[in-house]
This record gives structure tokens, sequence and C-alpha cells, in this order.
């Protein structure tokens, strides 16, 4: 499993090129306008007019004649496991660069990638092209070349001699920049193609309107113009500084290229995001002439690009937002492109694909249905309709269960942002304990099955505001029916399924998840949804409200890691509440070292302190993935579960429940193993599982 995963992110990734690290950026504080946008505007017509004349005459100033930077980079490929930005991609590999940098009239530069270094957090083979180790000059040639001519080629520039006849050009919001006895006015000037069919850039450029430099440049594509049809996303800001109050020189560049599966959707997706600030200028300096008759670019032997010394770990001084959070940047660039042009010229092709959630979609194993086998798939059609739909069959309960749905798709994104749909599935109940794939192979060998389901139907409706919303609605009429065990384990007997009441109403739940980042901590990422249950069954009429949520947060101390975990939940309603409205704990994650959903009541909160403690241990070597870490990592824990009383016919004592116990984590931090006791009536248990942030996809 571990392998075809390993594959799977290196399938995402780029082929093993070098490359020029075109970038992605920052956004200005300016807004789109809202309304009607006014293209083929006379203003915006004559200062793209302005700054394409500046362009053609190289920079159109004399008095520079040259200068030198230096430029400190990072390059990351991430895994993004889910559909969504909502769920935050987890860094694969990063490296960390350092570039010198010369440019001389008329326009010749030569570049020299002087440090480089790098580190692989999870098994995979990433290579990169060889324009992503490199700082982007002179604001992109007029003809746009990136990923090596892999990504996109021969695009014209929206800033080329000829670019007025292909683009149109409207106006944005102005900008002041205030500098110390000066203020510069900065003029946005969005543009997009006048045929969206053909290949071509829609974006916007910033321009100093004194001057008519360009000051910012932002920019997606058509779809006609990517070549790479796996890329989803593909947008690169380069922004300029003032240097000597005067020339506007690269000073911030940022690329993200998103790719996808293009035959089994999925989600998983391999991101490249790449940053470049450049800095220490010196301007208008002789350039040493061993320098003039070097390369474009050029990098120094390994050994002494090894050598340079970069100050902590990689992944310590990776930036936040490229570990965790898609740029504000690229997001911006998504919405305005699909306001510019259709949203078909920018989407991927029309498609049929075999489809899945993961792989428990196509095949698990639990008490209630024995094995069961499934697949789905999928078509969008070309007016941006997405048909959807999923099967599952069990062999010990021989019954089918799935999903139809049906909605517009964005131009970003796999999933409508409004779906009609009807389904029947086993509905689980609670938090986590295991991944699937884990519970899966526990419940088939062993009789250990921790899913506590019901048997629910409904007719209703999804939705999201955006692509990029963190939440997500759901209104549904809904059965819910009780399941009983159909299977057989290898060894060992199944415990009985929830004795659940038959119930008929209407479920509105609203879903968040996210990651952010904490002034003093690490990384922050939580999950958690509202429901207003209001349903009838043979003993009562209800309206039942119900809140649950886990937070996760990653904070250094002293060098080394902790982790504070907590999962809350809670339902008000009637006195006595059918089984399945009730929240249930007990298991590795919610009370380690108690039975598995020993407790339900009403409420319940877990807190977890965790302290993690790198070890030396020996490295497995894993072919052309290289080899694990020389080490694994301690992670002591301490845990209290708090529960509320529980209902008369599933009676629960409110008490508080500690637990204490120790996680190993090795392979990447992939696998880990955990011994625990509960210190109030608990037992010692042993639990081994994949990482829970693989969860979604297992």
């Amino acid at each position: 499993m571990l392998a075809a995963l390993a594959v799977a992110l290196a399938a995402l990734a780029v082929p093993t090129h070098v490359a020029n690290a075109q970038a992605s950026g920052q956004t200005p504080s300016a807004a789109p306008a809202r309304g009607q946008q006014a293209w083929r505007d006379a203003l915006a017509d004559s200062l793209v007019r302005r700054a394409i004349d500046r362009r053609s005459v190289q920079l159109a100033d004399s008095t520079l004649l040259s200068y030198t930077a230096s430029a400190h980079g990072f390059l990351a490929f991430l895994a993004q496991l889910g559909e969504g930005v909502i769920i935050p991609p987890k860094v694969v590999q990063s490296e960390e660069l350092q570039l010198s940098l010369a440019w001389w009239q008329p326009g010749r530069s030569a570049q020299r990638l002087v440090g480089r270094r790098d580190t692989t957090l999870l098994p995979a083979d990433v290579g990169y092209y060889r324009d992503r180790y490199s700082v982007v000059l002179d604001n992109l040639p007029d003809r746009i070349r990136l990923g090596d001519g892999q990504d996109v080629r021969d695009v014209p520039h929206p800033l080329a001699a000829l670019a007025p006849r292909m683009y149109e050009y409207a106006m944005g919001a102005a900008l002041r920049i205030r500098i110390p006895g000066r203020e510069i006015v900065v003029d946005e000037v969005k543009f997009r193609p006048r045929d969206a069919a053909q290949p071509a850039a829609v974006g916007s450029v910033y321009l100093d309107r004194e001057t008519g430099a360009v000051v910012r440049l932002s920019m997606t594509f058509t779809r006609a113009a990517i070549i790479d049809k796996r890329i989803e996303t593909l947008v690169v800001t380069l922004e300029n500084g003032l240097v000597r109050e005067r020339y506007w020189l690269p000073r911030r560049q940022e690329v993200e290229v998103s790719r996808g599966s293009t035959w089994f959707d999925i989600p998983v997706r391999g991101i490249v995001r790449g940053r470049w600030e450049i800095s220490g200028y010196t301007v208008n300096e002789r350039i040493a002439q061993s320098t003039m008759v070097s390369p474009r670019w050029s990098a120094a032997p390994r050994d002494s690009a090894k050598a340079y010394p970069f100050t902590g770990r990689v992944i310590d001084v990776l930036p936040p937002d490229i570990q965790i959070a898609s740029s504000e940047e690229v997001v911006r660039a998504r919405v305005q492109a699909e306001a510019a042009i259709r949203s078909s010229m920018l989407s991927r092709p029309t498609t049929a694909s075999v489809t899945g959630r993961g792989i428990s979609d196509l095949a698990r194993f639990s008490r209630t249905e024995g094995l069961a086998l499934g697949i789905g798939a999928s078509h969008r059609s070309r007016i941006g309709v997405q048909v959807g739909g999923r099967v599952r069959y069990g062999l010990g309960d021989e019954q089918f269960k799935g999903q139809l749905a049906i909605g517009p798709v964005p131009a970003f994104g796999r999933t409508p942002l409004v779906q009609l749909f009807a389904e029947r599935d086993y509905r689980d109940l609670a938090f986590a304990e295991r991944a699937g794939v884990t519970n899966s192979m526990a419940a088939a060998l062993f009789g250990s099955d921790y899913t506590t389901q019901v048997d629910t139907r409904a007719v209703g409706l999804l939705w999201r505001r955006t692509p990029t919303s963190a939440f997500t609605w759901r209104l549904a009429y809904e059965r819910d029916r009780p399941l009983s065990v159909q299977a057989h384990a290898v060894s060992g007997r199944f415990a009985p399924t929830l004795a659940a009441w038959e119930i008929d109403g209407v479920r509105a739940e609203v879903q968040g998840a996210g990651g952010w980042i904490g002034a003093d901590a690490r990384g922050a990422r939580g999950t958690w949804s509202l429901q207003l249950s209001a349903g009838s069954y043979e003993r009562n009429e209800t309206l039942v409200a119900r809140a649950q949520g886990l937070v996760q947060i990653t904070k250094p101390l002293g060098g080394d890691r902790a982790l504070f975990l907590q999962t809350f939940a809670g339902v008000a309603g009637g006195r006595a509440l059918p089984p399945q409205w009730l929240i249930f704990a007990g298991g590795p994650w919610s009370a380690p070292g108690y039975d598995f959903h020993a407790f339900a009541s009403r409420a319940m909160l877990s807190q977890r302190l965790e302290l993690r403690q790198p070890m030396p241990a020996p490295s497995i070597p894993l072919g052309r993935w290289g080899k694990s870490p020389p080490h694994v990592t301690l992670a002591p824990f301490v845990q209290v579960l708090a529960t509320a009383s529980g209902t008369p016919d599933r009676p629960t004592t409110a008490a508080l429940r500690p637990s204490a116990g120790l996680g190993v984590l090795m392979f990447y931090d992939l696998v880990r193993a955990d011994v625990a006791r509960g210190l109030r009536d608990g037992k010692w248990r042993f639990a081994i599982d994949i990482d829970r942030g693989f969860w979604g996809i297992l």
C-alpha cells in the first residue's frame, strides 16, 4: 500500500528535468471591481501601449547598465489528499535554494545556483524542470515558456508588441505606494484573450502610472495554452520592487502548478510551489568578465552547493503558506480568470472517468457488509454539468449501496458547487478511530470492526458557495434503519451492531475544515460539523441539534514538536434520544486504553497532550525513492476524556477518564504504533495504523 502511494505521488510530479522557479505570488490589497467589467477600455489601452513601448526598448532607461543580486528560494512538492483547498496539502519533498544573478545591457544575464539542500518527508521520486531553479528576469519574454516548455510554450505575453491584437484590457483599482518624499500611483490593468479558445494568458498587470514600468504581473492560462493535460491550476506571479527609488527590479516571485489524475479521479493531487525572494542589489557596477561569459544558468558542483551555510532545517524554515494554505494569490487568480472568460476555456476538457473518494470505495470489509466491492464514474458535459455515481455491493449482506448526483462544475475544481443527490449508504456515526484500510484488515482477520453504522437512505441537496469555500451545506430527507452482523472473520467474533431506531425526517448539516497558522504555533487544522435533525419514530417526534469537531495544533517546544489534539461533541434534544443521535467515544483516538465506543453520552470532550522526540534508528532502502530517514519519533502522551450522562436506554456516567501511552512513528512518520492504558477502569491496548493525514483517501 505504501509503495502504491509512492508511485501515485511520483506520477503527479513533473519529470526529472531541472528548472526556473517562475513564481507565483502575493496580492495587493486592491479587489477586482464589482459588476459589469468594461473591457476594451480606452484608458487601459493607453496604459498598455505605454508599457509595451517601454518594454520594447529594453527598460527604456539608459541609466540602468547592470545589476547583481542574490535570491533565496524554496521549491516544495505537496500531495493534496481530498477535494478542495480546505484540506491542507502535505509536504512530500522540499528544497531550499540560494542563487546569484547578474544582468547587464542589452538584457543579457547569468544565474548560478550556489546553494541547495533538500529533505524528503514522504517516499516519492520527485524532480523539477530546470526553469524552476532560476529567477524570471525582464518580466518574462514575449513568448512565454514555463516548465521547460512542457507546461506552457510560446504563449503571447500580454505586453508584447503585438499583444493588443490578441488581448483586450480593462481598468482595475489604483494603488498608492508611499516612499520618503514621494508617492507612486500604480494602476491595475486586467487582461484576457479576445478569443478564449486560443493559447493565451489571463490575469492582471500593475503599472507605474508615471513610467509605465511593470510593478506586478499575475496570470493563469487558458486550457488551450496548457500542454500537460494533468494540470488543473497554473498561476505565476512576478512582483518587482523599487531599487534606488528608480528601477523596478525583481523582488518576489511565485509559481503554483497543481496536477491531478487523468484516468482515475480519486482526489489526490500533486502540487509544485516555488518562491523566490530577491535582494542585495548592486546597480551599475562592473560585471566580472568571467560572469559575462558564463551560461545563462549554471549550478555549482553538488558538494559545493550542499556546503552552502543555510541555517536550521529545511522543513523549519519553509514558509508556512507553502506548507499548508493555498496562496491567496492563486485563489484570486482563479476567481478573476473565471470572471474574465468563460469557465469552459479554463477547465479541464470534457471527460468521462472512473472515480472514487478513496481506496475503501473500491474494496472494504466490515461486519455489516462482509467484503464489499465498489466503483464510481462521472461525466462532465461540454456545458459544464457533471453527472456522477458510485455503487457498492456487499457479499455478506447481499445489498447494493450507492449514490447518484448531478450538478454544474466550476472552472477550477472537480466537485460541483451545487449537487442534487439520492443515495443509500451505511453511514458511520462517530469520529473515525482507524483508517479505512486498517479497519478492513482488522475486521477481516480478527473480527475487530471500529465502525458504528446505520442504514441511511436520503435524497437532498449539497451546496458550496465557491470552489474554495470552507463550508459544505447539506439538506436531505433521510430514513435510518438498524443493521446487523452479516460477516465472519478469519478469527475472533464481531461485537453486536448498534440497536438503532427506525427514523424518518429531515437533517440539515454544515461542515467545515481547514488549516491555519498561529502567531506562536507551527500550524493548526481542524474539522467540525453542525447538524439539525427533525425526526419521527415510534416513540416520539423531536428536534435535535448536534455539534462535533476536532482541532489539532502542532506547536514547537524546545526544538521538538508538541501535539495538542482536542475532540468535542454534544447533542441537545429530547429525553429519549435515538441511539444513533448520541455521542460515542472510546478507542485509539478519542479514549486510548478503553474499549471501542464504550461510552455513549450527550456530550464529550477529549484532550490530548503529546510530545514528539526523534530518536536514531536504521534507514530502510527504498530503491528509486531513496531511503527512509535514519530515525523514529517517540510520542509519549496523556489524554483525558470527559463525558456527560447518557440516556435511559444507553446509560453512561458523567466522569473524567484519563489515559497515558507511548506512540512510535516510523517510516517517514507514516506508520504509527501506540500502546496505552486507561487509568480509570481501562485496559492495556495496542494499536498500529497509518498517519491520520492520509485517512481521507484510505
